[in-house]
Formats: C-alpha cells, sequence, structure tokens
C-alpha cells in the first residue's frame, strides 16, 4: 500500500474517531441538560407517592428468617438498624425539615412499616430484647396496641428474670401514659412479683398503687418519666422520655398560671384581657411556682423578665413556643405551633 493511501486510510480513522468523540459527547451533554427536569420530576413523583418511600419487600418475620440461612443475627440487626434510621429520620427531618426532633407530629400514618420492621427483627431473632424494649418505646409515641402487643410478644419468649422484670415495667410505663389503668397496675404487680432487689421492688408496687387510683398524682408521673430517661438504652427512648417530662412541666406552668389568673379574677371580678396585664401579679408571685416534686419552675426563675419579653408578655411553653389565652374562658393552652405532647389533661383545648 502506497504511503498516500496510508494517509488517507489514517485521516479516515482519526475523522471517525472524532465523529465518535463528537457523539459521544453530544450524549453525555444532552443526558446532563434531562438530568434535571428528570430529577425534579422524580423528586415531585416521590413526594407525592409514599409508597415509593414505605416499601417493605418482606413483610414476613418467619419468610426473614428462613431467607436468612441461618444468619439470624445479622439479619435481624439489619432490620433494627433500618428501623432505628427510619424512626430518626422520621422523627428529626422527615416531618419537620429542620433537624429537630418532633413527637408531637408522629403518627401511625407517618410510619407505617416499623412495626413491621420491629416483628421481622424479633421473628428472625426472638431474643432481641433491645428490639423488643426501645422498639416499644418508639411505637408507644402514635400507637399504644401496637407497641403493647410488641412487648407481649417478647416476654412469651423470655426467661431471664431481670429481662421480663424490665419489659413487664415497660408494659406498665406504657399502659399509664394510654390510661389503661387496669392493665398498668396488673404489669407492675407482675413486674414487682419479679423484682430482684428491694428498690424495684418497693418502686413497681408504688406504681401499683398509683395505678388503682387512675394516675391522679402527676409527681410519680415525674418519677417515672425519670427513671425511664435513666435507664434509657437509646438516644431515642432518652429523648422520648425528656418529652414526657417537658409535657408535665408545662402542664404544672399552666397551673401555676392559671391560679394567678384565679387571682387576678378575685381583685378585678373579670378575667385579664391578655398576658401583658397578667403580668404584674405573675412577676410579683413567681416565688411560689413549683413543680409537682416541690422544685421551682425555671419559666418563673432565672432570666424571668426576657423569657416573658415577646408575645405581649407571653411566656414561651418548653418547647419554646408562646402559650395560648384565652380571655373569654380564662384559660391557657398551647399553640398549634407548641412542640409539647397534647395526650394528657388539657385545662384549654
Amino acid at each position: 500500500m502506497s504511503s498516500s493511501g496510508a494517509t488517507s486510510n489514517s485521516r479516515e480513522t482519526a475523522g471517525g474517531e472524532r465523529r465518535r468523540a463528537y457523539l459521544y459527547w453530544g450524549v453525555i451533554l444532552v443526558g446532563l441538560a434531562c438530568l434535571y427536569p428528570l430529577q425534579k420530576r422524580f423528586d415531585a413523583t416521590f413526594q407525592s407517592n409514599r409508597a415509593v418511600e414505605e416499601t417493605l419487600y418482606v413483610r414476613s418475620g418467619e419468610t426473614a428468617r428462613r431467607l436468612s440461612l441461618g444468619f439470624d443475627g445479622v439479619v435481624s440487626d439489619l432490620y433494627w438498624i433500618r428501623a432505628v434510621q427510619y424512626f430518626g429520620r422520621k422523627l428529626t427531618g422527615g416531618l419537620t425539615g429542620d433537624g429537630a426532633a418532633d413527637f408531637s407530629r408522629l403518627s401511625k400514618d407517618d410510619l407505617p412499616i416499623l412495626a413491621p420492621m420491629l416483628d421481622i427483627a424479633t421473628t428472625v431473632d426472638p431474643n432481641f430484647v433491645a428490639a423488643y424494649r426501645t422498639g416499644a418505646i418508639f411505637l408507644a409515641e402514635f400507637d399504644y396496641d401496637a407497641a403493647l402487643a410488641l412487648l407481649r410478644k417478647g416476654i412469651a419468649v423470655q426467661t431471664d428474670q431481670k429481662t421480663l422484670f424490665r419489659m413487664w415495667s415497660d408494659y406498665g410505663a406504657i399502659c399509664w401514659r394510654a390510661k389503661r389503668y387496669d392493665e398498668c397496675a396488673e404489669a407492675y404487680q407482675r413486674a414487682s412479683d419479679l423484682a430482684l432487689s428491694a428498690n424495684d421492688r418497693d418502686w413497681t408496687a408504688v406504681m401499683v398503687g398509683a395505678a388503682k387510683t387512675r394516675g391522679s398524682d402527676r409527681r410519680l408521673s415525674y418519677l417515672l418519666f425519670q427513671r425511664l430517661r435513666d435507664e434509657a438504652e437509646h438516644e431515642g427512648a432518652r429523648l422520648s422520655a425528656e418529652w414526657r417530662l417537658e409535657q408535665l412541666t408545662s402542664l404544672d406552668e399552666r397551673d401555676f398560671l392559671l391560679r394567678m389568673v384565679a387571682l387576678f379574677r378575685q381583685t378585678e371580678k373579670r378575667n385579664p384581657s391578655n398576658f401583658a396585664e397578667l403580668y404584674p401579679l405573675v412577676a410579683a408571685r413567681r416565688q411560689e411556682a413549683h413543680d409537682a416534686l416541690g422544685r421551682p419552675l425555671a419559666l418563673f426563675h432565672g432570666d424571668f423578665a426576657k423569657r416573658f419579653a415577646r408575645y405581649d408578655r407571653a411566656p414561651l411553653d418548653p418547647s419554646g413556643a408562646p402559650y395560648r389565652y384565652d380571655p373569654a374562658r380564662g384559660c391557657i393552652g398551647l399553640s398549634p405551633e407548641s412542640r409539647v405532647a397534647r395526650d394528657l389533661e388539657e385545662a384549654c383545648p
């Protein structure tokens, strides 16, 4: 072959490679140009169709156990980790969008696959105590029945006395929150029968008596949730107990403010028209503000004026939202923006 022919072939080859390169780059550029609108469409579809996020391909614990091929502990751990991440994402981002934990917005509709994941984890590994106990605390924030069912499942297969004591105590605590006082008394009685120390026996015996009187002592609620917070084995469980303690604090704060409204009414023969009108009386009597355990309520101590400085002197609840006041009824409640729990007694619903 002549040199001119070789040169011609070389040029044709080079030209073909350039055309292919241009074609490849063209495809890439077109793909990049399409990526943004496609992503926007996908995101819109994802947000509108919760089934995409809430998919659990294996919903049977027995099926998952058979598919584990003997690696029960590994599969159970994987489902437990996914359940924790799922709950945490919903708690701190999926609902509020600001990264702040907000138990008040959790609902059964927002976590449809939490209970199935916990059921799978505990079916694959029936001795996964943490999944029973902490999982029940998660579920109790929006579904008491599912939480108690999970604990009953664990209690049925446990033989260790200390573990059974803790599970029955957890069961009693959830029944206390749900105001199922007969079940609560029975659960704490079973826990008391299993107690290994005098302190545990005394504590559960007190809770039996409290449940039988229909939970009328808020002081015991404080002690119960403080105990749950201090003994929490997972950060989510600790945050749940803290949230309940904030709820009790808010109830005590509102009780004090209502007493101030009553004192104002005795003197002026009418309700105060707003918090600003009530403020001088609250400031004068704030040393009397204590919680059910007799401790000073922080809202009315320390930098008192600053905490009452905004929202027309409206005090801030433990979540940082202003309390709502109804002058017609003379009652004080939570604002729509509040993250304080609302499932206990409410003086101003």
